[in-house]
């Protein structure tokens, strides 16, 4: 008999087609060996290429749901990903933070929908940012979102918002994974930084389709690798290897999930 899987928590919206959110998580973590709790943070009117509304839910309606499940197992992995704003996130890391000071948070910035739909605006609020990066082990934006981010607080001597400069400062506080999907300089090529500098990862196939989720699918990957106890440079490789075989396991919008 094979030994117990590790114990994640995904707490994300709930998307109907399960091509993101908590849905996509539970299929990533089952398919790499963890076992995941699903936790909901919004009800989502939507389908693989259109978004049409969503139901936020509060703080107190999360914890309500991974309380009982963090008494009662040992989990080591928080992975958070589309919620309702800066203070629910703060209030939800350090409940979870209270319930296990060992627990590493993962958390996926849902800016907008892959449709078009506006979520948030955090670059809003720098200071209130800042206090969510302390209770944070990893964030992982793709290129848009670092460059809304970026855009009240850094920019290069062009103007234009300078993702990498905020990456770095961010690092000094948790590690941010800057997705490359989007970077018009280098297609597919993420970057890694931590306090002790920055790992590139070129991409290992030529070619994608695009999928609805992926940026959930990637974050929700190396959630699963740092459960089963890799680094954070080894499961940021694994992740990036599970999303190029996610992204080309078929032409559509909605991927296939296996090991």
């Amino acid at each position: 008999m094979s030994s117990q899987r590790p114990y994640v928590i995904s707490i994300a919206g709930f998307d109907p087609t399960a091509g993101a959110g908590v849905l996509s998580d539970l299929k990533c973590f089952e398919a790499l060996g963890v076992y995941g709790f699903g936790i909901c943070s919004a009800l989502t009117v939507q389908t693989d290429s259109e978004f049409l509304k969503n139901d936020w839910l509060d703080a107190g309606q999360i914890i309500d749901q991974f309380q009982p499940l963090m008494k009662k197992f040992p989990v080591g992995l928080a992975k958070i990903g589309l919620i309702k704003d800066l203070d629910t996130l703060e209030e939800v890391c350090l409940i979870l933070k209270s319930m296990n000071p060992e627990v590493k948070i993962v958390v996926d910035p849902i800016l907008k929908a892959s449709a078009g739909y506006k979520f948030h605006e955090w670059n809003l609020a720098p200071e209130k940012l800042n206090k969510v990066l302390k209770q944070l082990y990893l964030i992982t934006p793709n290129f848009q979102e670092m460059e809304s981010l970026a855009g009240a607080q850094e920019s290069d001597e062009s103007g234009r918002p300078d993702v990498h400069q905020l990456c770095r400062s961010w690092s000094e506080t948790c590690a941010v994974l800057l997705k490359g999907g989007h970077n018009p300089d280098a297609p597919g090529t993420d970057y890694l930084y931590r306090k002790k500098g920055q790992l590139e990862l070129k991409p290992g196939v030529s070619e994608i389709f695009q999928k609805h989720g992926s940026g959930c699918v990637l974050s929700a990957a190396i959630t699963a690798a740092l459960a089963r106890g890799n680094s954070l440079e080894e499961s940021c490789l694994q992740g990036k290897k599970y999303i190029e075989h996610f992204l080309n396991s078929n032409t559509s919008l909605l991927g296939y999930h296996s090991s």
